[in-house]
């Protein structure tokens, strides 16, 4: 019998291992071929509904000023979940690791065009679209999947 068991044994462990082998090839299978799906960029009107509805209408007073002085609930901050996650929640240590220089630089731009602009005059999408462009391909390359 210890013959017998011994056999078995052996025959049941290299069975054992030749499944998780070929699991493993399955499963390195599956991750290389995941990787080269590419995924849909978001559109600016997914990101930030709020403030492509507001840009769609024209911005009154309260908009620019919201663009100009509050990254939280600006269009960054929108995209962002309307946080101040991006801006390293409001402590400049900690952007590399919670935040993006990248996105508060694109708010600084945004409040900028909304300051350039004539004081009484209408903004509208059109004043802010080669920005919002800029800013949705950085969005789509490095926070795409943020925002579900």
């Amino acid at each position: 019998m210890r013959v017998s068991n011994s056999v078995f044994s052996n025959y049941q462990s290299s069975s054992i291992n030749d499944k998780n082998n070929s699991n493993t090839k399955r499963n390195k299978q599956l991750e290389l071929s995941s990787k080269h799906i590419e995924r849909k960029s978001i559109t600016f009107n997914e990101l930030c509904p709020v403030w492509s509805k507001k840009l769609s209408l024209g911005l009154d007073r309260v908009d620019k000023f919201m663009i100009e002085h509050d990254s939280k609930y600006c269009i960054v901050g929108e995209a962002w979940q309307f946080s101040g996650r991006y801006t390293g929640y409001y402590l400049a240590p900690l952007i590399p690791f919670v935040g993006c220089w990248t996105c508060i630089k694109y708010t600084r731009k945004f409040a900028d065009t909304s300051k350039k602009t004539n004081k009484k005059a209408n903004l509208t999408r059109s004043d802010f679209q080669p920005l919002i462009e800029n800013f949705m391909i950085h969005w789509n390359k490095k926070h795409q999947n943020k925002k579900s």
